[in-house]
């Protein structure tokens, strides 16, 4: 199975060393996309939210594949 790093970019790079096999590109995309919300929810109980952060997605060659874009993860309604 493919390794992929979900690295974390909001003012700063947080950088996975590790990175996390999945079956795919798309299982990456969605386990980032879960990770972004996860973020967001401690953030929102902390009284702030930060959109414009996102999670890049790179293979083991280091390429980037996709970027997840916070603001992009939640639909927002009034």
């Amino acid at each position: 199975m493919p390794r992929y790093f979900l690295s974390l970019r909001d003012g700063e790079f947080l950088q996975d060393n590790e990175g996390r096999e999945y079956p795919d590109a798309g299982a990456a995309m969605r386990a980032a996309l879960r990770g972004a919300r996860e973020i967001m929810a401690e953030d929102v109980k902390r009284g702030v939210l930060h959109l414009n952060e996102c999670v890049e997605i790179t293979d083991a060659k280091g390429e980037l594949v996709a970027k997840v874009l916070f603001r992009d993860a939640i639909e927002i309604q009034s």
